[in-house]
């Protein structure tokens, strides 16, 4: 089965910045996960998610290379997270859910 994709013209392209596609959006207020958020497009995307006024959770296994990487973002929590490990998913889910903040905006962006 073959389903036809049909574009929706939102003015956005291969070339398109995230930064131009947040552009004007108020995120404050907002919390935002973004998983794979200490290199490439996951710490893009935090840097824009942030700057758009969300709090961003940061999930990572390495704290030292997300706080090297993260320098400069005050506001943005990281967390341990090994997505590899169960246990660690769990205990990250816990302590979220126990926060009793909502989830506005969750970004899995990590590779395994």
């Amino acid at each position: 089965m073959v389903t036809q994709q049909t574009p929706i013209d939102s003015g956005f392209g291969a070339a398109s910045t995230a930064a131009e596609v947040i552009e004007g959006i108020d995120l404050s207020g907002k919390i935002a996960i973004v998983t794979g958020s200490y290199s490439g497009i996951g710490l893009e995307t935090v840097r824009v998610v942030h700057s758009a006024g969300a709090k961003v959770i940061v999930p990572t296994r390495n704290r030292d290379k997300a706080m090297t990487a993260l320098d400069g973002l005050a506001g943005v929590d990281i967390e341990p997270l090994d997505l590899l490990d169960p246990a660690s998913i769990d205990a990250f889910a816990e302590k979220f859910l126990a926060s009793d903040r909502p989830l506005h905006i969750l970004v899995n962006s990590a590779e395994s």
